[in-house]
């Protein structure tokens, strides 16, 4: 059960994901029609889901393999 809006459990929260190895971003997404936490790594590693919990503040954090984020134009 969800008791803050995904916005300020994200922003609680920030700090703490981004330090996580390989995470370059974090967002909100939608998982089964309901709002999620989505983690963005450079790769994915096996490790990785053994420091994350399944949920963070009652939303579901998933786990997306997208490479680094660069600026545009770089």
């Amino acid at each position: 059960m969800q008791e803050k809006p995904i916005e300020v459990v994200l922003n609680d929260n920030s700090s703490i994901l981004m330090e996580l190895p390989g995470v370059v971003g974090i967002g909100q997404g939608e998982y089964n029609g309901d709002p999620c936490i989505k983690l963005f790594m450079a790769k994915k590693s096996p490790e990785l889901p053994k420091q994350l919990p399944e949920f963070l503040g009652g939303y579901r954090v998933i786990v997306e393999e997208t490479g680094e984020f660069r600026a545009l134009g770089e």
